[in-house]
């Protein structure tokens, strides 16, 4: 059953299609109203796997009012002016979630002695220094709100290594987020914000589906012990739980979201 967030207002980042968009439609079921920031609000028409329509639109056929902010949010300015907009239009902030980010890069370039430098920034800024600034800028939001929850997106590519080497400075980035984040929880704890992790696996997002020829991910299901890749909601239903007073004592914690796979050591 999902639980009970009507009144709160939740800020997805990356919520455009893919894991974004399955959190910032869970917890609208959920009964939160759902701000979406993108740098493409209608990026999920790039890929035929992703559902019709744009995630502002499944959000309002839930009943739920929503906001779509289109920023580029590994700028600074362009990050902070996102969250003040929407913190104007609703009045407050409850949850953020930082969705965006990926392996965006090359794949067939991305082991660590093939890795061009670009590449590497490119890495850090979109999935590092875009959480980074909206963490800061929705910090002061929540702490008006009396505190809150903060959802930032790791990976089991952090904490695990592909045998070829492969993914590296993107693994490199989300272990920079997740040591990052547990600082952040750690300082606006007293300000009753809780800060935690989810960490998926290879989830069959539009996006991997259509590159899976390039990268074979598609085939990896029988590492998993529950023999299947995930799927968008399932790693949203775990962002609803830190997202909700289940998690009222959770903070600084990552929930991998991968059927058992980083039990597979690599």
């Amino acid at each position: 059953m999902s639980q009970d967030l009507t009144g709160k207002v939740a800020v997805v980042t990356g919520a455009a299609r893919g894991i974004g968009r399955a959190c910032a439609v869970r917890l609208a079921q959920a009964g939160a109203d759902v701000a979406i920031i993108d740098i493409d609000l209608n990026s999920g028409a790039r890929y035929e796997h992703e559902p019709a329509g744009t995630t502002a639109e499944q959000i309002e056929q839930l009943g739920r009012q929503t906001f779509g902010v289109q920023a580029d949010l590994t700028n600074e300015g362009e990050a902070h002016r996102a969250i003040e907009q929407i913190v104007e239009r609703f009045g407050r902030l409850d949850i953020l979630v930082n969705a965006a980010g990926g392996a965006i890069t090359p794949y067939t370039r991305s082991t660590p002695t093939k890795t061009p430098t670009q590449d590497v920034k490119t890495l850090f800024d979109v999935n590092f220094m875009s959480a980074f600034h909206c963490c800061q800028a929705a910090v002061p939001a929540l702490k008006e709100a009396g505190g809150g929850a903060i959802v930032n997106f790791t990976s089991t590519a952090a904490t695990t290594v592909f045998p070829d080497g492969s993914n590296s400075f993107y693994a490199a980035a989300k272990a920079a987020l997740a040591h990052w984040t547990r600082h952040l929880a750690a300082e606006v704890g007293p300000d009753g914000i809780r800060v935690n992790m989810v960490a998926p696996g290879i989830t069959l997002t539009g996006r991997l589906l259509e590159e899976s020829k390039d990268t074979g991910y598609d085939s990896r299901a029988a590492e998993v012990p529950m023999r299947r890749l995930g799927e968008p909601d399932d790693v949203a239903k775990a962002v609803e739980f830190f997202a909700s007073d289940l998690s009222a004592f959770v903070t600084g914690r990552s929930i991998p979201v991968d059927g058992g796979w980083i039990l597979n050591p690599a």
